[in-house]
C-alpha cells in the first residue's frame, strides 16, 4: 500500500515526522524539531533539558536496528518530545556498559518499571545532545544562522579573498557576496581559468555561457611616452622605445563572453536595463580581475525575435526589421563597462532586410 507521507503529498513533513520517525536521519530529524519548535533552545546549548525542543532516549537492546531513530513520542503535559535512537547509549548492544546491567533494564522495563532505564536517559540525553552540537558546528545545513554569516562561510570567505570584513559587500545589493560561497572551489584557484568562469556564469544565470580568449584590445598609450623626432624629441631609440602612433593592440587584454542562445525574456535580462547586465559584469570582472576587459555578446534564438512595434522597440537593442521568420540566431555585442550605457551594439543575424 503506498504510504500517504512524501513528496507532493497533502500530508506535511511534520506528521510525517511523528509518525514514521524511523524513516528520517537522525540530525534531518533534530533539526527538523528545532525549526518546529523554534521558540526552544537549541540542542546541546541550555543548562535547563526542559527548555530545549526534544528529550533524547536511548533504546536498550541487543537486536540489529534498522534505522537511527527508533521512535519519536508526541510530548505530553507541557514536555518535550521523547526521541528514541537506536545508535547510543550506555546499555545494550552498542553501550559500553557490561551486558547482564542491560539485561537487568530489559527485566525491569518487563515488570513496568523504567526508573533505571530513565536513570541513565539522564546522561544519555546530554550524551546525544552534544553529539548533535559539535556536528552542528562542521554541517552548514544544520546551523542555525543564515548560510553566509556561520563560521563555515567565514572559512570560505577566506578562500575567496574576502575573509576580511571590510572587504565584502562592494558589489552592491544585487550581487551579494554570498552569491561566490557555492564557487569557493573555483575563485580558490590561481590562476584562474577559462573553463572556471563558463562554469560559474553558466551555472548563476542558468544560460549557456563560452569564454572566447585573446580578443584584444587597443591600449592608449601615455602622453609622455609619445616618440618625438627631433634634437628636443625623445624615446627616439630604435628597437628600444620607439612607438609609431598613440596607442597599441594587446591582443591578450580581452576576452569575449558569449550568452546563449537565449530566449526573448533572458535576453531582455541581460541588456543593459535589464536585471541581469549588472550582475553579470561584476560577476566576470570579480573573476577575471581588473588588467582584463571583457565584451558581452548575446545570442536571441530565431524563433524568439519580435516583429517591431513602434513605441517599445528599442534602436540597436530589440529592433528587427523582417517580413518573414528569422532563419539566423541575432547577436548583440555590448561593451564591459556594466555601469554605463553600452558603448557599441553590433547585429551579425538577421539582415536587417526582407530577409529577416
Amino acid at each position: 500500500m503506498a504510504t500517504a507521507f512524501g513528496w507532493q503529498r497533502e500530508k506535511s513533513v511534520q506528521e510525517w515526522l511523528f509518525t514514521e520517525a524511523y524513516r528520517f536521519d537522525f540530525f534531518q530529524a533534530v533539526r527538523l524539531l528545532e525549526l518546529i519548535f523554534s521558540e526552544c533552545a537549541p540542542v546541546g546549548e541550555s543548562c535547563e533539558p526542559e527548555k530545549e525542543p526534544v528529550h533524547f532516549s536511548a533504546r536498550v537492546g541487543f537486536d540489529f536496528p534498522a534505522g537511527e531513530v527508533h521512535d519519536l513520542l508526541p510530548s505530553a503535559g507541557g514536555n518535550a518530545p521523547c526521541m528514541v535512537t537506536n545508535f547510543f547509549g550506555l546499555a545494550g548492544a552498542t553501550g559500553p556498559l557490561p551486558a547482564p546491567l542491560a539485561e537487568l533494564v530489559l527485566e525491569r522495563i518487563r515488570q513496568k518499571d523504567t526508573g533505571l532505564r530513565d536513570f541513565l536517559d539522564i546522561f544519555n540525553h546530554r550524551l546525544i545532545s552534544l553529539m548533535y552540537r559539535a556536528r552542528k558546528v562542521h554541517r552548514v545545513t544544520l546551523s542555525s544562522q543564515s548560510p553566509e554569516q556561520g563560521p563555515m562561510a567565514n572559512y570560505l570567505y577566506a578562500f575567496l579573498g574576502l575573509g576580511i570584513s571590510g572587504l565584502r559587500n562592494r558589489m552592491g545589493k544585487e550581487m551579494p557576496d554570498r552569491v561566490l560561497l557555492p564557487y569557493a572551489g573555483l575563485l580558490s584557484q590561481q590562476p584562474r581559468s577559462v573553463v572556471g568562469m563558463e562554469h560559474i556564469l553558466s551555472d548563476h544565470f542558468n544560460v549557456p555561457v563560452q569564454v572566447q580568449q585573446f580578443s584584444g584590445v587597443w591600449r592608449q598609450i601615455e602622453p609622455d611616452q609619445y616618440t618625438k623626432l627631433g634634437r628636443l624629441g625623445r624615446n627616439q631609440i630604435l628597437g628600444e622605445n620607439v612607438v609609431l602612433g598613440t596607442r597599441i593592440w594587446d591582443q591578450q587584454g580581452r576576452f569575449l563572453i558569449l550568452i546563449g542562445p537565449l530566449s526573448l525574456e533572458q535576453y531582455l535580462d541581460f541588456l543593459p536595463e535589464g536585471s541581469a547586465y549588472g550582475p553579470l559584469g561584476k560577476l566576470a570582472r570579480f573573476y577575471a580581475g581588473q588588467e582584463f576587459e571583457f565584451r558581452i555578446r548575446l545570442k536571441l534564438r530565431a524563433t524568439q525575435i519580435p516583429e517591431l512595434r513602434l513605441g517599445k522597440a528599442k534602436l540597436g537593442w530589440t529592433t528587427w526589421l523582417k517580413t518573414r521568420p528569422a532563419k539566423r540566431d541575432s547577436q548583440v555585442e555590448l561593451s564591459s563597462d556594466y555601469r554605463q550605457q553600452a558603448l557599441s551594439i553590433q547585429h551579425s543575424a538577421p539582415k536587417q532586410n526582407s530577409n529577416g
